[in-house]
């Protein structure tokens, strides 16, 4: 048990700093391009983990194509909008909002999977919602610029955690008969094409067209090769934390793996007070306090009222 939950907490060390990676390059590097890196070499990391396994090419195959498809739509839309939350907020705001995800997988589950939810599940709910309120209030109880720009990015971010939300019920559907490394492969494959698509088109989108200035916006930026090297090393990390994650919830029960996932805020708070000089206000640290205390219920919640547990609520598709 305890080796399963140091490899969680390892998994969400890992995550953070990619994520500060990423938060650090936001301004000087169009989305897509993020994506793009932060998908395409987190493959390799992710194949070299098969092969040693003895399960690569084999646990790539898959009898439901569009189920992957499904999944890695909504999982690369979760990336696109959480990074382009980063352009707006701090790193522990976007991070913050985003606990909100396995919120909304309860009330997907309830109504999607038709799974059944106990009345303590839906207080944890609420309760969460309601921090995820009080941190959205701090950012449109203003008429302030800055104020606007942090409602933009609030919005992205809690977008983000709609499509984290989706990408794991699908998840839950797809491993009941799909291997978890094919489900893991084909998301990061869809992330790094429609990355490395969007740059392209924006490259090649002409002024006469509609959108000029947003698509242009999104061309690839070539970076220097120290600034590179740290890219590619935001998806080395990705597809290394893929890995911590899957075999910390393969020794340890999911119900109490998922709970560790919060643990990414005090990771992320210092990562972003030492290398990116951002200070939370102490509305998001509450707003985060009572989200990660109603995340616990819920995962609490599940654990006394078993359904079908194929996956821990806890884990985000932006891994």
């Amino acid at each position: 048990m305890l080796k399963g939950i140091a490899y969680k907490v390892a998994s969400t060390f890992v995550f953070a700093c990619m994520m500060a990676i990423v938060k650090a390059n936001v301004n000087t590097f169009p989305p897509g391009e993020l994506v793009f890196f932060r998908s395409f070499f987190a493959l390799p990391v992710l194949v070299v983990w098969l092969w040693q396994r003895g399960e690569f090419p084999g646990a790539l195959q898959t009898r439901w194509f569009r189920g992957h498809l499904l999944r890695s739509f909504a999982g690369v839309g979760s990336m696109f909008l959480s990074f382009t939350a980063f352009n707006f907020l701090p790193l522990a705001d976007v991070t913050a909002v985003g606990y909100a995800g396995p919120l909304i997988i309860v009330v997907l589950a309830a109504f999607w999977l038709k799974e059944v939810v106990s009345p303590g599940r839906w207080a944890g709910v609420l309760i969460g919602f309601g921090g995820v309120m009080l941190m959205l209030w701090e950012h449109l109880g203003s008429s302030d610029p800055s104020a606007a720009r942090g409602a933009i990015g609030a919005f992205c971010a809690l977008a983000g955690a709609f499509c984290v939300a989706i990408a794991m019920i699908q998840t839950r559907r797809l491993v009941q008969t799909e291997h978890m490394g094919a489900v893991v492969f084909y998301f990061q494959s869809t992330g790094a094409v429609l990355g490395l698509s969007l740059t392209l088109l924006g490259s090649f989108w002409p002024s006469s067209l509609p959108f000029a200035h947003l698509m242009q916006g999104q061309a690839w930026v070539t970076p220097p090769w120290t600034e590179c090297l740290i890219l590619i090393c935001a998806g080395f990390l990705g597809g290394l934390g893929q890995i911590l994650m899957t075999r910390g919830f393969t020794l340890a029960d999911a119900s109490v793996i998922a709970c560790f996932d919060y643990v990414s805020m005090i990771f992320v708070l210092i990562l972003g007070v030492v290398f990116l000089n951002e200070w939370p206000s102490s509305t998001v640290l509450m707003g985060a306090a009572i989200i990660a205390a109603a995340g616990v219920m819920v995962i609490l919640g599940e654990r006394r009222w078993p359904t079908r547990k194929i996956l821990p609520i806890g884990s985000g598709p932006l891994h």
